[in-house]
């Protein structure tokens, strides 16, 4: 309600970002990323092209937005990570992490795969992640400051770097997520239960605090 207020105070039409957004969104996920041109979405949207940059400083804020407008549950859910350290379950919570980054790279995946083919979208991606703070590295920067956190508190071990790890769990569920798309069934690992238990508990071990270690080799 406020953002159609503002757009109306502003004289654009109530609704239009959120219809722009919903195009945008319908033509990544049919289309794909090389098909999902301004204009394709003005068309989509029923507006002007020139009426995006009203709503968005570029195609690639917009992209951004699309997937916060789908996935809001999953980075508010790496967003919030560092605050619940201390709490619950570290394993559990890992467990959570990697459950839910595997439907999101599920997700994505066809949006990464079109910017990596095309250098420039690429390298003009790359600028805006620096310059507005967001992408990839927000992600595995939460998860790394979350196990700094829980080091400090003494329940994991600190013989193992927050950063490595963080990029150790992270690219496992990206991985199983190409795979997937690159090579269908053939790909498939189970349940993604199952996957985020095995792939926790692969590490899990190196992640004990020293006394739990020695307690559980007696």
């Amino acid at each position: 309600m406020m953002r159609e207020v503002e757009e109306e105070q502003a004289g654009l039409p109530a609704g239009k970002r959120l219809d722009i957004l919903k195009a945008g969104e319908q033509i990544l996920k049919e289309q794909g990323l090389a098909a999902c041109t301004t204009r394709a979405i003005a068309e989509a949207a029923g507006c002007a092209e020139g009426s995006i940059y009203r709503y968005f400083a570029d195609k690639h804020q917009l992209f951004i937005e699309v997937v916060k407008r789908r996935f809001p549950v999953y980075l508010e859910l790496m967003t919030s990570l560092p605050e619940i350290a201390g709490t619950g379950d570290v394993r559990a919570h890992l467990e959570e992490v990697v459950k839910a980054s595997l439907v999101f790279y599920r997700a994505i995946l066809p949006m990464v795969a079109g910017a990596m083919a095309d250098r420039e979208l690429l390298a003009q991606q790359r600028a805006h992640f620096l310059t507005t703070g967001t992408g990839p590295m927000k992600i595995i920067g939460a998860v790394a400051q979350f196990l700094r956190a829980e080091q400090k508190g003494g329940r994991i071990s600190d013989r193992v770097s927050p950063d490595h790890l963080a990029r150790l769990l992270l690219g496992a569920c990206f991985y199983q997520a190409y795979l997937e798309f690159y090579l269908g069934e053939e790909a498939s690992f189970g349940p993604d239960d199952r996957f985020a238990e095995q792939t926790v508990r692969a590490v899990i071990e190196e992640l004990q605090p020293p006394r739990v270690r020695r307690g559980a080799s007696r």
